[in-house]
């Protein structure tokens, strides 16, 4: 075996355990643990895992952030609230309308949207969002208002909940990962990097910023849903800005444009926030501005970005931008420092805005 084929089989060995090791794992959790409250914890990471990554098509592949995915998330459990109550629609059936049904609403928000870009994408599909919810709220004698609608359980119990999400989880994560770095990986990081050489390629920019946009409104969706049913209600909190945010900060954390990356920034946020929900769960949105300024700062590429780098030599790291990609999609072209200023100075804003608003 030559040095190439030794290396590429190195290579493709740690891939794969990358993903075995971690879910193994994760599927032994049940059996090591009859804490109900830890396997809770680990559920919700696994659903907010696929909202990280769905999240992760649009802005890090293609490098639109939206603000206003909370939109999809919660629209997906009010749709299937309103399926299951009124039509009795099967839940698993409803997973998938929902997420049909947010990829046409997505078209609607992202004809107008997708436009635009940098941060007046950003404020345009969070104001769709706030839109969105304030009807919600405006409508109890629909909607329920804030109190929200109930629904009745997809599985019961705790550990198969867990299992049906970690599984739900595995199988939207693979087809995300599949979608952004096998079938549409060229057109999609040509957009992100230079939209005008992209056009020049005769890369249809808006067709692929569209169709990211619906598919990851479709995952989204589906992730929503199946939160509605896990807690057996839906509410106007899942629409809320922080939200929105929350997906955008797990990215940041774990390194976007990776699918990957999101999904381990889901974890880390959900078991950091549901572990001391107490302390700092009022101030949450403030801890996600802080995370996501510190680790633009201190490690653009996130904690997956930083392990990759342990394994690579020093001269290929320093050959590395660290300009963070979510800088580079909502300021432009510009200085570093420029932007990493102006972009602390849209975090602290919308921060404000959130504080302001609970």
């Amino acid at each position: 075996m030559t040095s190439k084929a030794r290396s590429g089989f190195r290579t493709t060995t740690l891939k794969l355990l990358t993903w075995l090791v971690p879910l193994a794992i994760l599927a032994l959790i049940p059996s090591l643990t009859e804490n109900i409250y830890v396997i809770h914890i680990l559920t919700l990471a696994n659903i907010y895992a696929i909202f990280a990554a769905s999240w992760d098509l649009i802005s890090g592949y293609t490098g639109q952030v939206s603000l206003g995915h909370a939109l999809f998330f919660g629209g997906g459990g009010y749709v299937s609230a309103f399926l299951a109550m009124w039509y009795n629609v099967p839940p698993s059936i409803c997973l998938l309308i929902s997420g049909a049904l947010m990829a046409i609403i997505s078209l609607v928000v992202g004809v107008p949207c997708l436009r635009l870009s940098g941060p007046y994408l950003a404020i345009a599909t969070l104001a769709f969002a706030e839109a969105f919810r304030s009807i919600v709220i405006a409508l109890p004698h629909i909607t329920r208002g804030d109190e929200g609608m109930p629904l009745r359980a997809l599985i019961l119990g705790t550990t198969p909940n867990y299992y049906a999400s970690l599984v739900l989880m595995l199988v939207l994560v693979i087809i995300i990962y599949l979608i952004a770095n096998r079938y549409f990986r060229l057109p999609f990081i040509a957009v992100r990097e230079n939209e005008a050489a992209a056009r020049a390629s005769g890369i249809n920019v808006t067709k692929y910023r569209l169709l990211a946009f619906t598919l990851s409104a479709f995952f989204a969706g589906i992730a929503g849903s199946f939160y509605a049913f896990y807690r057996m209600a839906i509410t106007p909190e899942e629409l809320s800005i922080d939200t929105s945010f929350m997906p955008l900060t797990m990215a940041v954390i774990g390194g976007m444009g990776t699918v990957t990356g999101p999904v381990l920034g889901a974890y880390i946020l959900v078991v950091l926030t549901e572990s001391l929900r107490v302390i700092i769960y009022r101030i949450r949105i403030l801890i996600y501005a802080a995370l996501t300024v510190a680790f633009i700062m201190l490690m653009p590429g996130g904690v997956l970005g930083a392990l990759r780098g342990l394994t690579k030599r020093p001269s290929s790291l320093r050959s590395r931008s660290s300009e963070h990609p979510l800088l580079a999609a909502l300021m432009g072209q510009g200085k570093s420092a420029t932007r990493a200023r102006a972009f602390a100075g849209f975090v602290v804003w919308n921060t404000y805005f959130l504080l302001f608003s609970l």
